[in-house]
Order: C-alpha cells, then sequence, then structure tokens
C-alpha cells in the first residue's frame, strides 16, 4: 500500500481501494484468473493465466489502475512475485524470470520451454526451492536461488539479474552447501544468507560463495526443511534490517553482514516498521519493539476472532494493514 491506496486481488480483479474506507478507487478486470499481485516500481503488476502457465503480465498505475506495459511469457504456476529496484523475478520451481519495470525480460534461468540456443543454461535439470533479489544499489543487482541438482547437496548460485543477454546467465558463484535443504534469506552487499536446518542454523557467504560465518538459531527445523511456499521466504527488508519469519519464529538480521540481531518466538509474521518500531504480530495484539535489540516497549490489542494463521502486516498514514489468510483488515 502507499499513497493512501491498498491494493488486492482476487479471481481475476485487481482492485485499488481507498486505505482508510476500503472503497474501490479502481479496478482492472480480466477474464481468467488471476495468479498472483505485487508491487514494484511504484506500479502494481499483475500476472493472469494463460494456458497452463502464469502466463500474461500487467502494469497498473498505483493512483489510477492505468494500464501499462505488457507482456506474455512462460512463466511457472504456480508462482509469486518479488521486487528490488528497478526489476521484479517471478518464481519457479524448474523456470525463472527476471523483468526491468518496462518488463522488459533481462534473464531467465533453468529449463527454458522453447531454447533458441540450447546448452545455454549451466542447469536445466535443477529445481528450484527458493531464491531472493536484490536491487542494484545495494548489490549490484543480483539473483540468488537455491537449487536441488541430481546426484549432489543442495546448491547456492548467485547471478547478476541483468547480464548482456537474457538467456545467457552470467553466474557469480555456484557453491555447494552442507546438507540435503537450505532456504536463501537475503543478500546485501558481498554477503549472501542461507539457513539450513539439523541442527538449525543460519550460514552467511561472501561474494565468491565462501562461507565466512556460521549461527545457531533457536527455530524449530522443521520450518527450515523443505522449500518455502512459492519459493520465496517470508521477508520484510528496511535500510538497516531484515525481518524473517519461520512459521512461529520472527528473526532480524544487520543488513551489513547479515548476522542475527534478536529472536522473537511466539510470533505469526515478519512485521513492519512505524515510526522507528516494529510492530509484530503476535497473538492478540501488535507488539512493538526496538529494531536494534528486539526488546519489547508495548503492545496494541489486536481481535482476530478465530483466525490463528500467519499475519502479514503493512503500514502508511497511520494505518495498519493485516492480512489474515485471504482476508485483509484495516486498523487504526
Amino acid at each position: 500500500m502507499a499513497d493512501g491506496t491498498a491494493v488486492t486481488g482476487a479471481a481475476g480483479v485487481v482492485a485499488g481501494r481507498d486505505l482508510h474506507s476500503g472503497a474501490v478507487r479502481w479496478s482492472y478486470r480480466r477474464d481468467r484468473p488471476l495468479c498472483t499481485v505485487a508491487a514494484a516500481f511504484h506500479q502494481v503488476v499483475a500476472v493472469y493465466h494463460r494456458s497452463e502457465t502464469c502466463g500474461e503480465v500487467t502494469t497498473l498505475g498505483w493512483d489510477d489502475g492505468r494500464r501499462g506495459p505488457q507482456r506474455t511469457g512462460p512463466v511457472e504456476t504456480p508462482t509469486q512475485l518479488v521486487s528490488a529496484g528497478n526489476q521484479v523475478a517471478a518464481t519457479g520451481r524448474r523456470y525463472l524470470e527476471v523483468w526491468r519495470s518496462d518488463l522488459v525480460r533481462t534473464l531467465v534461468y533453468g529449463r527454458l520451454p522453447t531454447p533458441v540456443q540450447p546448452a545455454t543454461q549451466p542447469r536445466p535439470d535443477c529445481v528450484h526451492d527458493s531464491m531472493t533479489l536484490s536491487n542494484g544499489k545495494q548489490a549490484g543487482g543480483k539473483l540468488a536461488v537455491v537449487e536441488k541438482c541430481p546426484g549432489e547437496s543442495v546448491r547456492l548460485t548467485v547471478q547478476r539479474a541483468d547480464p548482456k543477454e537474457p538467456d545467457h546467465p552470467e553466474v557469480i558463484f555456484s557453491t555447494l552447501l552442507s546438507g540435503q535443504q537450505a532456504q536463501v534469506i537475503a543478500l546485501s552487499g558481498e554477503r549472501a544468507a542461507v539457513v539450513l536446518p539439523d541442527p538449525a542454523r543460519l550460514a552467511v557467504l561472501d561474494g565468491q560463495g565462501k562461507e565466512v560465518a556460521e549461527y545457531p538459531l533457536a527455530v524449530p527445523d522443521a520450518e527450515l526443511r523443505g522449500a518455502p511456499p512459492r519459493g520465496l521466504a517470508d521477508v520484510t527488508q528496511t535500510p538497516t534490517e531484515v525481518y524473517w519469519f519461520t512459521g512461529s519464529v520472527t528473526v532480524a538480521l544487520d543488513t551489513g553482514d547479515l548476522r542475527p540481531r534478536w529472536t522473537r518466538a511466539g510470533s505469526l509474521g515478519a512485521g513492519s516498521e512505524v515510526a522507528g518500531r516494529l510492530l509484530l504480530p503476535v497473538p492478540g495484539a501488535l507488539a512493538v519493539l526496538d529494531t536494534t535489540t528486539g526488546k519489547q516497549l508495548g503492545a496494541l490489542p489486536v481481535d482476530r476472532g478465530g483466525y490463528r494463521g500467519p499475519v502479514g502486516t503493512a503500514s502508511s498514514g497511520g494505518i495498519v494493514l493485516e492480512q489474515r489468510g485471504d482476508t485483509l483488515v484495516a486498523l487504526r
């Protein structure tokens, strides 16, 4: 949400709603199901089903819903979008894409549906378990992918998000990790953070793929096994912190060296910052935390009725939004 507008997507409709009243300011409808919708470069990016793929992509103006650049392509279903700077990536277990703000494709990676030139992809037979994207200002426009390839342990590959040719990946490093399961959490500068189970730990790698630090985590191993939903860890990033929600624990990482600063068990989401504090969803409330130490400074009671699942949050103009499953709730 931004500028007094919250954007929602359901069935084939994307709607911009007044942040205070929920009234529809504008809407965009297609006669096909919506795969996913996300905010990127102060626009709305809507992805619709096309045949067996999530192949129709449209940008919409945040304030008025005016249609902008569009594209079609073989994006896998299901997919989810992650944005950084002027780029957005669409996840996929076998195939993923990165687009810039005019929806020109800057990278394709994985098993290309119709390869123009064979053998341009380094690992077309691998499965993508998780990924993250960094913007050019912080990390040179990079895409990190955790891959499971036949006959080897889990692998982390970091590459340019905008190589000279979209179908010729420019890999910065690709390294095997110690274990069969991992999730990539964040990229920052020349650092990458991945988490591994059994035992639960966070490993930090440098720009050559060498592990430079490892930290034990007070996180249930079960929450680190397997791939996160649609290939993206639940992360909120600010200029100073990365907040990662594991499923029952929120972990704050320093954006500089990606070391864990604090953990909070029993949380319901990654939270969002308001006026220099973190509003963290917890059972029955929004806890107000010091962003540096994680110390609780107060709590705002919230009645969520019978809802017991994860809670996504965002804030703007004195309004806090909570996403509870398929329901969006505005709190004043």
